[in-house]
């Protein structure tokens, strides 16, 4: 394919979605690798570059410092060759692959408030991925479903605090989306996005407990709680 009928099927994909697919493969990236980067999902990727979805701003943004290109271009503003002239940003290489053993554990995409609650929006995290042996987790003693559900979220708030402290990112596994027993669970209830302790005290209510004793207990019904993952681990290794 010769440069001039390139530059005709950049300009005939002009979409968003279609834009992320060029400067993705441009960079040697698979949806996966983009994914794991960006801490979404692989599906987030396909329903972006499918058109089916629409990336937010702040989103867009990192999206482009990942693939090396301009908010701009991406938003159909600026052709991919005068984008790669113009830019100044650096991308990563994120298709190494792992070694044996080691674990990727992405940043999980809805952030948890350990308090009053948050909406559940897309927020900047303080990590968004992280990569570590199966050996040293299993140092730290930790059970979960299977690595590929292993995820980190950040808390906010104080009503953890002593247990897991405000701003401080914890290791959570997606593959708990149910009540299994006592414990710290990232939950929505009301509309929020939770975590705290959930106990079951009835057949029809659970009370949710804060380990900052500044903080009542409540409960609510059993029906009204949508749960999210278990947390398992916070930062600084204390089990939850």
């Amino acid at each position: 394919m010769n440069s001039t009928t390139s530059r005709c099927i950049f300009a005939l994909m002009t979409t968003t979605g279609s834009k992320i697919a060029i400067a993705r493969e441009a960079q040697g990236l698979n949806q996966s690798e983009l994914a794991r980067a960006l801490g979404v999902s692989p599906q987030s990727v396909q329903a972006w570059e499918a058109g089916r979805n629409t990336p937010r701003p702040q989103r867009l943004q990192e999206i482009a410092a990942i693939l090396g290109v301009s908010a701009g271009y991406l938003m159909g503003d600026d052709d991919l060759d005068s984008n790669k002239r113009e830019s100044n940003v650096i991308a990563a290489d994120f298709s190494s692959k792992k070694r044996e053993g080691e674990v990727d554990i992405p940043q999980f995409n809805v952030r948890a408030a350990m308090g009053s609650g948050q909406l559940p929006n897309d927020y900047v995290e303080i990590i968004r991925h992280v990569t570590m042996h199966k050996a040293h987790l299993d140092l730290l003693g930790i059970t979960y479903t299977s690595a590929a559900n292993l995820a980190i979220i950040t808390g906010w708030g104080q009503s953890m605090a002593g247990t897991i402290n405000h701003g401080e990112p914890v290791f959570v596994d997606r593959g708990i989306t149910q009540f299994i027993g006592d414990g710290v669970y990232v939950f929505t209830w009301d509309d929020l996005v939770y975590i705290k302790r959930v106990q079951k005290v009835s057949k029809t209510h659970f009370k949710i407990i804060s380990d900052n004793r500044d903080h009542d207990p409540f409960e609510v019904l059993i029906e009204d709680v949508v749960f999210h993952a278990q947390a398992l681990l916070a930062w600084n290794a204390r089990k939850l």
